[in-house]
Order: structure tokens, then C-alpha cells, then sequence
């Protein structure tokens, strides 16, 4: 059985001063810290043996730092890739909440979801579809289970792009995870049925 345990990163500084995330790159809260150094026993107990897997993690700050405490003081290689991040919010990265919240456009005037951009230079759903999909395809042939640490709207599209939804059916899936949340993602070696086993534990 192929498992994944697919981990959001915890409380960071953008979300509790009110701005925007995506790609800027804010660092984890004193709570995101102590949120992440209690992860190791939490995917412990969910059959996780952390030494003898690898952790794959966006390569921005906030998820880094969760990853980095997650493996403090082991041998667990920690690979950081960018198809990992969070959706890109463009000019609007590192924006004051309640001002993009204003000028920003949520729906397509022509009705195409995955194709829109929200605010200048921002991705579409259909770019952080394309990375994530490509991302899950390749680890998705490893023999043994993963650890990925990525951002809350991305892990919506990791777990899309698990259970092998087309990237034209994605425009309106959003999952509700929290910072620091864990989601199992099981694949049987009969059926090679997909599972999502647990979400936003």
C-alpha cells in the first residue's frame, strides 16, 4: 500500500497580520513553531516512521520551517520543490487582507475558473493544477511512503490530483484545511484504489 501523508504548514506571520499569502514569503508564528514540533508525534501515532522516509516540502518559508522542525534531529531527507507553493497572488502577494479583498476579481466575467486571474500576475487554477499533478504523478511511483508539507489551497489540488480528477473538472474543488492540519492519502496494491483515509486530522 502506497501512503502519503500530506501535512499543511502551520500558523504563519501573514495569516494573523491580516495579509495575503501566496508566494509572499512570511515566516512561521512562535504558535506555528509549537504547532510544527508537536507533527512528528502526531504522524507517529498515524503509522508514520519518519525515519525511513523522506519529506517533501514548498520550498517558501512558512512550509520550509514546518518541515525543517518536523525532521529537527533526524536523517530524514528534506527536499524542498516549488511546484509545492501556494497559489500565486502576483502584485497582491504580501497585501493588506481588507484592501485586496476590494479590487480583487473572484469570478470570470466569461465563467472560466480555471483560466481566471483574481488580481495582477496572479496563477489560475489551471497553473497550480498543472505543477501540483506533475509533482504527484512522480512520487506517486516511489515504493515507499511520503511525507509531503505544502500550503492549505495547494493540498486542495495535491489531493484532486491523487484521486486522479481531471484537471478540467478542478475549477470548483476547494478543501477547507487548516494550518498544521494532517491528510492520509492511501493507494491499495490490488484495486489501486485511492483513498483519502483522513482529512485535515
Amino acid at each position: 500500500m502506497k501512503r502519503i501523508c500530506l501535512i499543511t504548514h502551520c500558523e504563519a506571520t501573514h495569516s494573523v497580520n491580516g495579509r495575503v499569502g501566496g508566494w509572499f514569503d512570511s515566516d512561521l508564528t512562535v504558535k506555528g513553531k509549537q504547532q510544527a514540533s508537536q507533527l512528528s508525534s502526531k504522524i507517529r501515532e498515524l503509522g508514520f516512521d519518519i525515519q525511513n522516509l523522506t519529506v517533501y516540502s514548498s520550498d517558501l518559508k512558512r512550509a520550509a520551517q514546518t518541515a525543517q522542525i518536523l525532521t529537527n534531529g533526524t536523517n530524514t531527507p528534506l527536499i524542498l520543490d516549488q511546484r509545492l507553493r501556494e497559489m500565486s497572488f502576483g502584485t497582491h502577494g504580501g497585501m493588506i487582507q481588507s484592501e485586496h479583498n476590494k479590487i480583487m476579481i473572484p469570478i470570470s466575467p466569461n465563467g472560466n475558473r480555471l483560466d481566471h486571474r483574481i488580481c495582477k500576475g496572479a496563477e489560475t487554477r489551471r497553473n497550480v493544477a498543472e505543477r501540483i499533478c506533475q509533482f504527484v504523478d512522480e512520487i506517486i511511483e516511489l515504493e515507499k511512503d511520503t511525507i509531503v508539507v505544502t500550503h492549505g489551497f495547494a493540498a486542495t489540488f495535491f489531493i484532486a490530483a491523487f484521486q486522479k480528477i481531471d484537471i478540467s473538472s478542478m475549477g470548483y474543488i476547494n478543501y477547507r484545511l487548516n494550518p498544521g492540519s494532517i491528510s492520509i492519502l492511501e493507494e491499495d496494491n490490488i484495486f489501486r484504489s485511492r483513498v483519502i483515509k483522513l482529512l485535515n486530522g
